[in-house]
């Protein structure tokens, strides 16, 4: 009865190991060499992208990712892929957590009453048809201090201190025929500068 159970007791506890070697390599491939292969058709095979090459090469102590010979057996572990789209999610994730507090960071260091505007820009620039002169309707001289905002003074007075999402602190210094409304303009030294803001929507921050 001893002998009975004793060995049973083996053969569940090797049936265990094979189970658990079963499952250790469940994500490696055995792919035998064909005339055919290269490296960058396996990676491109197994792990949908050429970024592995290197890992096939490592895996099996290629001296030379370039030979490979018929009739040689490759092990290929397809869990790197698993292990590479979840560091890749991670980065991906860390970068958009990253770059969310930095915006929130650029608009929280400035406090005040803060209104959502729709920007163009212009400059004194005389490539720019557009653009203006290079004194505003306060007589801030452009040339000097380039930080000029035009605004409609019934939605925020002339003088006033601004902090313009992705421009900077400026002085609330110009007008425009067309700047009307939840509107400002947003100056800058050159035309090339000008056309590369473009219009948008930023947060504007009335600091006094």
């Amino acid at each position: 009865m001893k002998t009975i159970k004793s060995l049973l007791l083996t053969t569940a506890a090797i049936a265990g190991l094979a189970a658990m070697s079963n499952t250790a390599h469940a994500d490696e491939v055995k792919h035998v060499v064909t005339s055919d292969d290269t490296l960058t058709a396996l990676s491109l095979k197994y792990f949908g992208d050429i970024d592995h090459v290197a890992t096939i090469a490592n895996d099996n102590d290629l001296d030379d990712p370039n030979m490979i010979y018929d009739g040689t057996t490759l092990v290929i572990d397809t869990d790197a892929k698993a292990e590479k789209t979840t560091k890749t999610a991670a980065s991906k994730t860390a970068t958009s957590t990253k770059d969310t507090t930095e915006e929130d960071t650029d608009t929280s260091a400035y406090s005040g009453t803060t209104l959502t505007m729709e920007s163009t820009a212009y400059s004194s620039d005389p490539a720019d048809t557009l653009g203006g002169g290079t004194v505003t309707a306060t007589g801030q001289n452009l040339l000097e201090n380039p930080m000029a905002v035009a605004v409609d003074p019934s939605v925020i007075p002339l003088g006033t201190r601004l902090y313009v999402e992705g421009y900077g602190e400026a002085i609330a210094s110009d007008t425009g025929g067309a700047i009307k409304g939840n509107i400002i303009d947003v100056h800058f030294p050159t035309n090339a500068q000008a056309e590369q803001w473009g219009r948008r929507t930023v947060k504007v921050t009335i600091l006094d």
